[in-house]
């Protein structure tokens, strides 16, 4: 059986050290949600993710990445320490890798119809937050660290475009 037709979505950090190809099933819901605790909020997250999507970011140099966690520490923001870009963020649950996208990365921008909630995890406690990573993060993510030219990242060269 053929597999069912998919949108490619693509992007990186303004510098390129870290880039991300995102693959969804046509007509999957992408449910783009700010999330409002003071990181992403500084940083303008909004975040996409469908469980049954495909992730592959592909980061052309490991120093230039910060894998910065607060709170709980069961996430890990991969901030970009040449631009100071957040891509995506990862969570690994029970041995298995989850993510999400920052849709703002996405080239061209994701259009949205109205303006996503803002989601607060405050109160959750770490258990109920896992739960909730396993049933709405992007359950297929593929970390390619220090090869440039991966395929799926379209212009995954590592060279980035750096604007004066």
């Amino acid at each position: 059986m053929p597999n069912p037709p998919e949108t490619e979505f693509v992007g990186d950090c303004h510098c390129g050290a870290i880039r991300v190809a995102l693959h969804v099933r046509d007509g999957a819901a992408l449910s783009p949600r700010r999330c409002g605790c003071g990181f992403c909020r500084r940083h303008g997250g909004l975040y996409v993710s469908t469980p049954d999507a495909r992730l592959t970011v592909q980061v052309s140099d490991a120093a230039a990445v910060n894998r910065y966690q607060f709170g709980h520490r069961t996430a890990e923001f991969l901030v970009c320490r040449n631009c100071g870009v957040v891509p995506t963020v990862l969570s690994t649950i029970d041995g298995h890798l989850y993510g999400i996208v920052n849709a703002n990365v996405l080239d061209p921008p994701l259009q949205m119809a109205e303006p996503p909630p803002v989601a607060d995890y405050d109160a959750e406690e770490p258990a109920g937050r896992l739960a909730r990573r396993k049933e709405r993060w992007i359950g297929d993510v593929t970390v390619v660290e220090g090869v440039e030219g991966v395929e799926g990242v379209e212009g995954a060269d590592g060279a980035g475009d750096v604007a004066g």
